[in-house]
């Protein structure tokens, strides 16, 4: 075990930063370009007919491209906008204090029975909070678990197995389904210039999928992990923490009433606004699939978390003046100064991928391979998983990951007929169920900080062997899981299926 968290630690640290990293993928397109553009490497569209030519970087055009579109390269790059718009929504909820209360409402005041069940609901849709959701949870049910009198660390696993593992299944909209949609349109774009993939376009298959996770999460930590955990570590050898009970105050309190009754107020003005069959949000025919309202959800969920976000603040206190909005929104957005230094880099890669035609050339190639060879169907989607999930060890960065590999696999799977947002499905699989095992991870040293404050001296190695059969059993469980949606030939969003058409 420790030979191979060496190993991974190892690997992991030789890669450079992700913003590095796409600067020197941009460097290698422009020059693999280049090389293609001198040998007048051709492909032949099969959908088409149409021979394209890869274009070299290097060129005149290609210079003048480089140098006249950095700037709308990164404008233009489709999760940009998003993000910042639904993290200004999601932030303001965050920072007046809402969605750290309702985690620790829904997990202090859960039944014994159904703890872990519970925790594991919570930990998965907590991802709405993006990182805040490891800081908060894994702390909070530890002492839970330990106030009923259960292993302590068990709690902290249950807690980062559903932070982590979870990560991309949501009951919610989340910032990562933004992000994530963003990447895969641009994506989609090398091959159909009209392509959009809608942050619900995966909605179906992940709202259900929180619930098998949930499920298959509780057995291994009550079946598994935590008799294993009394075994190697009794709870008369582990130091204990002082347990507080948080009290919710008279103005919080009230505060999550009043989100509640404005939650049920806003849906129901989005139903009466889209019931209508001449309603605009509708398509021409009077339908939802495409229409209008599938295009507007993220607008519509920065508005929800916006009304819930001023609620709440009002109530408590946090929000007192105009002002305090806006403060809390560009709170938030600070956060994600960092990833939108990576999108610069990214954005450029992609635009030159695009341009020269190399992301066509290679779908074209590679979709001819994969027919060629018959690696198609069910056997390339497990295939696909497996890859997305050894990646994710060493690259946990899920929006770094996937933007490297949606400009070559969208495409080329798109030559095959896959649905875009499909292949955004199986690699959700993937980029989630590994999380929990990568020392790469920034919060698997904070998953055993916290795990050492009831055994000081435990390392790395009893970490891992707590965390990975919850990481197989996720990722088997969720595989079979997809495969089975498949073979009942349901959509996993609106109006989307494993092939396109």
């Amino acid at each position: 075990m420790q030979a191979v968290l060496s190993l991974i630690e190892r690997v992991g640290n030789k890669l450079p930063h992700p913003f590095v990293l796409f600067v020197i993928l941009a460097g290698l397109v422009i020059a693999v370009s280049a090389l293609l553009s001198a040998f007048g490497v051709t492909a032949v569209n099969p959908e088409t007919g149409a021979e394209v030519a890869v274009k070299s970087l290097l060129s005149g055009n290609g210079i003048e491209f480089i140098l006249t579109n950095v700037v709308s390269n990164f404008i233009n790059f489709p999760p940009l906008g998003l993000i910042l718009v639904v993290m200004f929504g999601i932030g303001l909820a965050d920072k007046v204090g809402l969605l750290a209360t309702l985690m620790q409402v829904s997990v202090a005041k859960a039944p014994p029975a159904l703890l872990t069940f519970i925790v594991f609901l919570a930990g998965i849709c907590g991802s709405i909070a993006s990182d805040a959701n490891y800081l908060i949870l894994i702390p909070l049910v530890a002492m839970i678990y330990q106030s009923v009198g259960r292993h302590p660390i068990a709690g902290a696993a249950a807690a980062y197995a559903a932070a982590g593992a979870g990560f991309d299944a949501s009951l919610f909209v989340t910032v990562g389904d933004a992000l994530f949609s963003g990447i895969t349109t641009e994506a989609a774009r090398l091959v159909d210039p009209d392509a959009y993939v809608s942050p619900v376009d995966n909605y179906y298959f992940v709202a259900c999928s929180v619930f098998v996770l949930a499920l298959v999460g509780t057995l291994v930590i009550d079946r598994i992990v935590e008799p294993r955990l009394n075994r190697t570590l009794p709870m008369d050898k582990l130091t204990l923490v002082h347990v507080e009970h948080h009290t919710l105050s008279a103005d919080e309190r009230r505060g999550l009433k009043r989100v509640g009754l404005v939650t049920v107020a806003y849906v129901a003005v989005v139903v009466m606004a889209v019931l209508p069959e001449a309603s605009p949000l509708r398509n021409a025919d009077g339908g939802l699939i495409p229409s209008p309202f599938l295009k507007s959800l993220v607008p519509l969920m920065f508005g929800y978390f916006v009304a819930i976000g001023l609620t709440y603040g009002l109530c408590t206190g946090r929000i007192t003046q105009a002002r305090d909005v806006p403060e809390r929104m560009a709170e938030a957005a600070g956060e994600l100064a960092p990833t939108l230094v990576l999108f610069f880099a990214i954005a450029q890669f992609i635009a030159y991928f695009k341009w020269s035609e190399l992301g066509q050339f290679i779908a074209i190639e590679g979709s001819n391979i994969l027919q060629s060879t018959g690696f198609t169907g069910l056997p390339l989607v497990a295939a696909f998983i497996v890859m997305s999930a050894v990646l994710n060890v060493f690259m946990t960065s899920g929006s770094a990951q996937w933007a490297l590999m949606a400009p070559v696999f969208v495409p080329m799977l798109m030559m095959i007929d896959f649905d875009p947002a499909f292949v955004l499905a199986m690699f959700r699989i993937g980029d989630s169920s590994t999380n929990i095992i990568s020392p790469m991870s920034p919060y698997f040293s904070v998953a055993l900080v916290y795990m050492q404050r009831y055994k000081s001296d435990m390392g790395l190695g009893t970490l891992m062997a707590t965390m990975l059969p919850l990481s197989v059993s996720f990722l088997l469980a969720w595989s079979a899981f997809l495969m089975l949606w498949l073979l009942m030939g349901l959509p996993i969003g609106p109006g989307v299926y494993m092939m396109a058409t």
